[in-house]
């Protein structure tokens, strides 16, 4: 939430920035808390909206539509630790995702590690343009965006 979201808000193109957070404390440790530092200031601006509830009940129920979803929850398509997370990567979590886009809208998935296997999941789910981006760490293995459009 905190990294991302004062990235977005830095950019003037973005009208609207939801951002969707199960955990109530964890909005409130970048309101009031020791995070507020990094978004405290994302967080009042007038084009952000917070919503406390579940990612993966919201993608499924939202009637909403979106330029670009991204999507930070759990460690990635591989490795959840969450027993209900997975679904998000499944072949009916990324139909409700692309539903959730405009066409030429982007999905950005954060993964811990790299997952050809979800590529190929993307583009069964019909996204095109399904790429990889490696994200370097201090240490250990690189961190990927996966990134996918959604078509007409």
């Amino acid at each position: 939430m905190g990294f991302s979201l004062a990235h977005a808000a830095a950019d003037p193109r973005w009208g609207r920035i939801v951002v969707v957070e199960r955990e109530q404390a964890v909005v409130d440790w970048h309101r009031e808390g020791p995070l507020g530092r990094i978004s405290a200031a994302a967080l009042a601006d007038p084009r952000v909206a917070i919503l406390c509830t579940d990612l993966i009940e919201y993608v499924h129920t939202t009637t909403e539509r979106y330029d670009a979803l991204c999507l930070d929850i759990d460690n990635g398509p591989d490795w959840t630790v969450t027993e209900g997370n997975g679904n998000l990567y499944s072949a009916d979590g990324l139909a409700a995702c692309r539903a959730r886009l405009k066409p030429g809208g982007v999905l950005a998935v954060w993964s811990a590690r790299p997952s050809p296997a979800f590529g190929r999941t993307l583009r069964n789910a019909g996204f095109t343009g399904v790429r990889e981006e490696e994200i370097r760490v201090a240490r250990g293995v690189p961190d990927v965006v996966h990134l996918a459009v959604r078509t007409a």
